[in-house]
């Protein structure tokens, strides 16, 4: 965090994570769990969060906080390996036979992660008690789909501010949309992403390397040697979006970042067809077709 970040904390003299300074926990599914130090130390952590869609693990909050947030650079970079991300059960908004997941929960335990305080913004409510229950509690409250009854041409993503600074954060809503149970696209549909992008496609140096080694649909980090580095991961979601759909940036502070990798972008804010979704909030709800998944406990 940088110090204008810091400021407000101050008084909690709070110390940042380094993912080079962790203590080896247990082995979980083929993956060294590590967690920092001063967090190793401490005799039980209280992960503190927000729970909201995520790509990978459902929705994040609980033990995520500690494992992934707190966790060792090679047990974030196994935890992301692309054959993991693909695995069936690992899908947005699903929390049960979930092996990312369930791994995630296992490496938490590990850290001694005992109890978790989440923000739902959706439900505007907070909850606190054990991080698996706060999870499926705040994933009941999310109440993250919406029905609608009929395929579209294309969709409007609307990315609130809080993740409207980079492509790397940006484009998860439009990953949400494209790998949730029933999208209600059309086949080549075009999903716009409305956010300024003011830092362009981020710093992560696994995301912007993958996008720049080629040009959309990238199906060769879906097929060939999995992308490495830090945010390659967020690459292959991509490149599952762009065998299914166009993608287009409006609304961004320099079109050329994202034009001198593939991706059709603009500053201006164009219109659209009144018969395409307008996606309001694309990390909290989601319009499904035909029906609504069902995201509780029993599914």
């Amino acid at each position: 965090m940088t110090p204008a970040e810091l400021e407000p904390i101050q008084e909690f003299h709070p110390i940042q994570h380094d993912p080079d300074d962790v203590v080896p926990t247990a082995l979980v599914d083929g993956i060294q769990g590590s967690v920092f130090r001063p967090v190793a130390e401490a005799p039980y952590a209280i992960g503190v969060g927000v729970v909201e869609l995520h790509q990978y693990a459902g929705v994040s909050g609980g033990h995520k906080a500690v494992a992934v947030g707190c966790g060792g650079r090679g047990t974030i970079a196994a935890l992301h390996d692309r054959a993991r991300l693909l695995s069936p059960g690992v899908r947005i908004g699903n929390i049960d036979q979930n092996p990312f997941r369930q791994t995630v929960e296992e490496l938490g335990r590990a850290a001694r992660c005992r109890l978790a305080l989440v923000w739902v913004p959706a439900a505007d409510c907070w909850l606190f008690g054990s991080p698996e229950g706060v999870v499926r509690e705040g994933l009941r409250r999310l109440d993250p789909w919406v029905e609608v009854d009929m395929l579209a041409d294309g969709a409007v993503l609307h990315v609130p501010p809080s993740k409207a600074n980079t492509l790397y954060q940006a484009s998860r809503a439009a990953t949400y949309l494209s790998e949730s149970p029933h999208p209600p696209l059309k086949p080549g549909a075009t999903l716009v992403l409305r956010a300024h992008c003011s830092e362009g496609l981020g710093s992560e140096s696994g995301f912007v390397a993958a996008l720049e080694g080629s040009l959309p649909p990238w199906s060769e980090l879906l097929t060939g040697p999995p992308p490495t580095g830090a945010g390659a991961q967020r690459a292959v979601m991509m490149a599952k979006l762009a065998a299914k759909y166009r993608l287009r940036v409006e609304g961004c502070t320099e079109p050329s970042v994202f034009k001198a990798v593939g991706i059709d972008a603009t500053r201006e804010v164009g219109p659209v067809s009144p018969t395409w979704l307008q996606v309001r909030r694309p990390f909290h709800q989601l319009p499904q077709y035909g029906h609504s998944p069902d995201s509780s406990p029993q599914s």
